[in-house]
C-alpha cells in the first residue's frame, strides 16, 4: 500500500515539474554593487522566451563560503516585473518574422556580507531551459547557473562589472552582426572578454532550487560539433575581443543557439571575480526584400487633413512627401502620419521605403483631398395659390459644381439642373424639393419644404336684391368657399370702407340713391384671401310734382313740396303766366313757399340729373 502511495506522489511530483520546468528560460546574469558597511545591492538579470510561462515571483540567492562552498544563507527576492528586448538589427533591409520575443526582468536585493577571509560565491539556479536548443544535449532537460564573487579580504570593497547592452534578441541568417559586448566597472578595475562555457543548474524534480546547490557547478554538454569555442554555426567563427568585448559573427544555420561570455575583473593584475553571461541566440531568415506601398485612399470629401497608411513590406523606416507643390516641409517619417492640407486639391502622395540605402523602395499614389459641398436652398416663404415661384441653390460650392433637382411629381418642371429655377406645384399643399450637389467627385444632398395653401373663393348674397329704394333694409351673407381653410376675418367694404363688423353677414340700410359697389374680402387662418364685389343701386322713390300749394300760414301745404325730390340732383325754373321767370334753383329741396309773387298759376320746368324733366302748372292759393 505504501509503495502505491508513493507511485502516485512520484507521478504527481514529476507532472507537476513538467509544469514548472516549461519557463523557457534562455540566460541571466549575476552582479553586485558594494554600497559600505557589508552591505551589497545585488542584482540578478534573467530572460525568457515570451512564448513560455511569466518568471517566477520569486528568485532564491544563495550564499556560500568562498573557499569551502558551505552554504551560509539564502535570501528571497521578489519579481519587480518585466519588459520586453527591443528588437534592433543592424542592416535596415532586413526584417525579423513577427514572432521573435524575448522578456527580461532583474531581481535585486540588499545583503549584508561582511569582510570575510574566504569571501562569498552567490548564485541562482533554475530549471529548465527551452527543448529546441539546438547546441546542446538533452536541452529541455538543462537549467541555468549564474553565480558571482565577491573578494576575500584584504580587498575590502568591491562592485562586479555588467555589461552595457543587452544582447540582440534575434540574428539573421548570413548576415554579419558586429555586437558592442562590452562591461562597466564602477571600480575602475581592468576587464578582460572571452567565450565561455554556461553553468547547468537545477533539476526537472527540483526546478526552482532552494538552496542553490553549491559550487563548483557543472558546465553545460555542448553537442555534437560545438563547443564553448564555437557555440554556433558562424562563418567567421564567432569570437570576441578580449580588450574591448566586440562580438562578430555570421551565422550560417537556422537554430536557437546558448551562447556564454564572460568578463574577468583583474585589480592590480589578479583576478577577483568574474561575472558570466548566459543567452540564446535565435538565428532566423531574416526578410530582406523591401517593397515601398501606400494603403488606397479610404476617407474622402470629409476634411483637409488626410490619414496616411504604410503598406511597405521588409522596411525599417520610411519617408513621406505629401505632394505640396513648391513645399519641402510636407513630409514625415511616420509610419501612419496625417498632414493637412492647406487647400483642397489633387495629390500626388511619395512614400520611400528604407530612405537612403540600397534596399529603398519607391510608392505614389493620388489622393483627391476635397471637402463635400454644403448647400442649402432658399425657398420662398409659405404662399397663398399655386403661382410659380423661384428656387435657389445656395452654399459652399463652386461654379462648375453639377446640380440636380429633383422637384416632385406633377410639378413644372419636375427636374432641373440651373442654379435658380422657376417651378409651378400641381397643386396647395407642402411640397418636397431636393438638391444634390456633386462637385470634385464629392456629393451632398439637401432637402427642404415648401407650403403653399389654397386660395378661397368669395362670394355672398343680398337680401333683397337691388335695386331697392332709400332706407330698404339689406342683409348681405357670406357664402364664400374656403377650399379647404378656415375663414378667419370678413371685411365688408361700401365703395372701399368698412361698414359693418367681421362676421359672416352685414346689414346695411341702403341710403342715398345711388349705385354702390358692396365688397366681401374674406381671409382665412393662413393668411389667404379674395374678393368678391357685387353693384347695389339705390332708387329715391318716385317724384311726383304737385299742381297746388297754399301758403296761408295754416301750417298746411305751405310750400311747393315735391316727395323725394331730395334724393335727385335737379334744376328747377318757375315760370310766371308772361314767360317771366320767377324762381330758380339747384338741388331743390321743397323750400318753395311763393312768398314773393302773388296767387295764380305758374309754370315750372324740372329736370333731374339722369335727365329725365317734369313740366307742368302749379297754383299758389292763398
Amino acid at each position: 500500500m505504501s509503495m502505491k502511495r508513493n507511485l502516485v506522489a512520484l507521478a504527481l511530483a514529476l507532472a507537476m515539474a513538467q509544469e514548472v520546468r516549461a519557463t523557457h528560460i534562455i540566460g541571466g546574469e549575476l552582479y553586485y554593487d558594494a554600497v559600505g558597511n557589508g552591505l551589497y545591492q545585488v542584482t540578478l538579470k534573467l530572460y525568457r522566451d515570451c512564448s513560455g510561462i511569466a518568471f517566477d515571483p520569486t528568485a532564491a540567492i544563495g550564499v556560500f563560503d568562498g573557499a569551502g562552498g558551505g552554504l551560509l544563507s539564502v535570501q528571497t527576492l521578489t519579481f519587480p516585473g518585466g519588459s520586453f528586448v527591443p528588437i534592433t538589427l543592424d542592416s535596415p533591409c532586413l526584417t525579423l518574422p513577427p514572432d521573435v520575443c524575448v522578456e527580461t526582468t532583474s531581481y535585486t536585493g540588499l545583503f549584508n556580507l561582511p569582510a570575510s577571509p574566504n569571501g562569498y560565491v552567490l548564485s541562482y539556479q533554475r530549471c529548465c531551459r527551452t527543448a529546441i536548443i539546438g547546441n546542446l544535449v538533452d536541452p529541455g532537460d538543462l537549467g541555468l547557473t549564474v553565480m558571482t564573487r565577491i573578494p576575500a579580504q584584504p580587498i575590502e570593497s568591491n562592485s562586479a562589472p555588467r555589461f552595457n547592452e543587452l544582447p540582440p534578441v534575434a540574428l539573421c541568417l548570413d548576415a554579419p552582426l558586429s555586437f558592442d559586448h562590452s562591461a562597466a566597472d564602477p571600480d575602475g578595475d581592468s576587464l578582460v572578454y572571452s567565450l565561455c562555457t554556461p553553468y547547468n543548474g537545477g533539476t526537472a524534480l527540483a526546478p526552482q532550487p532552494n538552496p542553490p546547490a553549491p559550487p563548483p557547478y557543472a558546465p553545460l554538454p555542448w553537442g555534437v560539433g560545438y563547443s564553448e569555442g564555437y557555440p554556433i554555426d558562424s562563418d567567421p567563427s564567432i569570437a570576441i575581443d578580449p580588450a574591448t568585448g566586440l562580438l562578430t559573427l555570421t551565422p550560417t544555420l537556422q537554430g536557437n543557439y546558448t551562447v556564454g561570455v564572460m568578463v574577468q575583473e583583474y585589480r592590480n593584475g589578479a583576478l577577483i571575480n568574474e561575472t558570466r553571461r548566459d543567452f540564446l541566440f535565435k538565428v532566423v531568415a531574416c526578410d530582406a526584400v523591401v517593397t515601398g506601398g501606400i494603403q488606397p485612399q479610404s476617407e474622402f470629401c470629409t476634411s483637409l487633413t488626410v490619414p496616411f497608411a504604410s503598406a511597405t513590406a521588409g522596411a525599417q523606416a520610411v519617408h513621406w512627401d505629401f505632394g505640396v507643390p513648391e513645399q519641402t516641409s510636407d513630409t514625415s517619417n511616420a509610419w501612419n502620419p496625417a498632414w493637412t492640407y492647406a487647400e483642397p486639391g489633387t495629390y500626388t502622395v511619395t512614400l520611400i521605403a528604407n530612405p537612403g540605402t540600397t534596399c529603398a523602395d519607391t510608392a505614389q499614389s493620388t489622393f483627391n483631398v476635397y471637402l463635400a459641398p454644403q448647400p442649402m436652398v432658399r425657398v420662398p416663404p409659405p404662399f397663398c395659390g399655386n403661382q410659380p415661384v423661384m428656387l435657389v441653390a445656395d452654399g459652399a460650392f463652386g461654379p462648375n459644381a453639377a446640380l440636380n433637382w429633383q422637384l416632385g411629381a406633377g410639378s413644372t418642371p419636375q427636374t432641373s439642373s440651373d442654379s435658380i429655377v422657376q417651378v409651378q406645384f400641381a397643386g396647395p399643399g407642402v411640397h418636397e424639393v431636393s438638391l444634390l450637389v456633386a462637385e470634385n467627385g464629392c456629393t451632398a444632398f439637401v432637402t427642404e419644404t415648401v407650403m403653399n395653401y389654397a386660395l378661397p373663393e368669395a362670394s355672398f348674397e343680398a337680401d333683397p336684391d337691388p335695386p331697392q329704394l332709400v332706407g330698404t333694409p339689406v342683409v348681405f351673407t357670406d357664402t364664400s368657399d374656403p377650399n379647404g381653410g378656415v375663414i378667419a376675418q370678413w371685411d365688408w367694404l361700401r365703395d372701399g370702407s368698412v361698414f359693418a363688423p367681421s362676421a359672416p353677414t352685414a346689414v346695411w340700410s341702403a341710403g342715398w340713391p345711388a349705385t354702390y359697389i358692396i365688397e366681401l374680402v374674406i381671409t382665412t387662418e393662413e393668411g389667404c384671401s379674395d374678393t368678391a364685389s357685387l353693384a347695389y343701386a339705390v332708387e329715391g322713390g318716385p317724384v311726383v310734382v304737385p299742381n297746388v300749394f297754399s301758403p296761408n300760414g295754416d301750417g298746411v301745404n305751405e310750400a311747393f313740396v315735391i316727395p323725394n325730390i331730395e334724393y335727385y340732383p335737379n334744376e328747377l325754373s318757375v315760370y310766371g303766366r308772361w314767360g317771366n321767370k320767377v324762381y330758380e334753383a339747384r338741388n331743390y329741396r321743397s323750400q318753395w313757399t311763393g312768398e314773393d309773387v302773388p296767387e295764380g298759376t305758374y309754370y315750372y320746368v324740372l329736370v333731374l340729373e339722369d335727365r329725365r324733366e317734369y313740366t307742368g302748372h302749379v297754383t299758389i292759393l292763398r
